[in-house]
């Protein structure tokens, strides 16, 4: 029987009934929806939802479906794309109060036609920090977005509305950035799924302030429906300034093959990493399973050294950027963690940017060396749980940064190694906890079959709303 709560629907499960009949991409529209309207109040996941966009979508897919002329596996299914790529009809906000509410975009992001492309259901956009700044889920513009497990907790961010709306079921599929963890601090904080690709494998356009720091990737209730909407997005665009070559290797093929006779590095700890003690041990536990189903598993020392500053001068000179030329008043509007990046921006001189990029190439090399023995890197995801919603860190006392909370994210999007974020349980609180998986460049596939085979002893518990 196909179930009523749209928490239990997959990519999987829809394709199937909307084949049969048994439902329709209307009646699924209209109950998505529906749970927007019932549980946005309280979590304030969505810049904009689309209500009249999304049903007559889901009517031209219904006609498809009936007249068996559907255009791929994600025609009639719910899906959300982050305020940070442009949709046209609607004003791409950012969360910040410096952009033009009335300013509609001339083109679409590579993401969002790739969606299009295949008849998906668009609810609307989802929040994001102002110019996906912190890894905090707030923005002077919208607010707070608030945990579906706990609304006094932060999702994390700066996906932070997809990782609020694939918990709790405000639609199947939901589209992320990641710059240093902005994917996958959501997936972690919500108990859901989350991959940061290997980067420019998902176009971006128009390029990201960030630069080489950012990568788009998919968050998800299963493993499977992240590897379908990787299927529908990770194809090349002209117009992409990293580009990439096309994969033509399905996305689904493959990915119950489980992780038997796999080589493993765990790594406890990366530099400056003070993990929970419940963390640690709930990946622990999970890093028992991957070797309980077949995988040689060897615990390794940190990766690569402290690069927190290094990170920080390429972060502050990308990020400064998007507040240029504002005056003190209208500074005064901005989130005063984005203004104090524009500060320090202000001070990098040239030789700080280029030796921070000479970090940067020396921890892809270690990374890369590490993944010439192992084929793959397991870790926490973050060492803390989601912490109240209002603070931009963890322990004000001792964290002075968002990077102080987030040592396992940030070097992989130094690095642009694929990483995935797979939920491992909930703390004795009820708080989502995860580990993170990481392949070699362009090995999307094996982390995402890794993920799966954990999935599938373990499969994701939501809360139900």
């Amino acid at each position: 029987m196909f179930p009523d709560d749209p928490s239990d629907w997959t990519v999987d499960l829809l394709t199937a009934a909307y084949r049969t009949g048994e439902a329709s991409p209307v009646e699924v529209a209209r109950a998505s929806l529906d749970r927007v309207r019932a549980v946005e109040p309280s979590l304030n996941a969505f810049a904009w939802v689309d209500e009249e966009g999304a049903l007559a979508q889901a009517r031209a897919s219904e006609d498809r479906w009936r007249a068996g002329e559907q255009l791929g596996a994600l025609d009639g299914v719910p899906v959300t794309v982050k305020d940070l790529l442009p949709y046209s009809g609607h004003p791409t906000r950012k969360g910040s109060r410096h952009t033009d509410p009335t300013a509609l975009p001339t083109e679409e992001a590579p993401t969002v036609l790739r969606l299009r492309e295949q008849g998906s259901v668009f609810l609307g956009a989802t929040t994001t920090p102002e110019f996906g700044w912190k890894g905090g889920g707030d923005s002077p513009l919208t607010g707070i977005t608030r945990n579906p497990w706990d609304t006094s907790r932060t999702t994390g961010g700066s996906s932070a509305g997809a990782g609020a709306a694939a918990a709790a079921g405000m639609g199947v599929l939901h589209v992320g950035t990641d710059g240093g963890g902005s994917v996958r601090m959501p997936a972690a904080f919500c108990g859901v799924v989350g991959l940061k690709p290997t980067h420019a494998i998902v176009p971006i356009h128009p390029a990201a302030v960030s630069g080489m720091l950012s990568h788009v990737g998919p968050l998800a209730r299963t493993v499977r429906d992240a590897a379908h909407l990787m299927a529908a997005i990770a194809r090349p665009d002209a117009r992409d300034v990293y580009p990439s070559l096309a994969d033509p290797r399905p996305w689904l093929d493959g990915i119950e093959d489980g992780v038997a006779g796999l080589r493993i590095a765990y790594a406890p700890r990366f530099a400056r990493a003070d993990v929970d003690p419940r963390i640690a041990a709930a990946v622990a536990t999970a890093v028992d399973v991957l070797a309980g189903l077949g995988a040689h598993v060897d615990v390794v020392e940190p990766p690569g050294p402290d690069v927190r500053e290094a990170f920080l001068t390429l972060w502050d000179a990308a990020l400064g950027r998007a507040l240029r030329g504002l005056s003190d008043e209208q500074l005064a509007q901005s989130d005063p963690g984005l203004v104090a990046t524009m500060r320090r921006r202000e001070s990098l001189t040239l030789d700080d940017f280029l030796d921070a990029d000479a970090v940067r190439g020396a921890l892809t090399a270690r990374f890369s060396a590490l993944l010439t023995t192992y084929d793959l890197l397991v870790s926490p995801q973050v060492p803390v749980l989601a912490f109240p919603v209002g603070q931009d860190v963890a322990d004000p006392a001792t964290q002075e940064h968002w990077v102080d909370w987030t040592p396992f994210t940030y070097p992989l999007n130094m690095t642009r190694h694929p990483a995935a974020t797979v939920p491992v349980g909930l703390s004795p609180e009820g708080l989502p906890m995860a580990m993170q998986i990481v392949g070699r460049h362009f090995d999307d596939r094996l982390v995402l079959r890794a993920a799966r085979a954990y999935e599938r002893v373990h499969p994701v518990v939501l809360p139900r709303l």
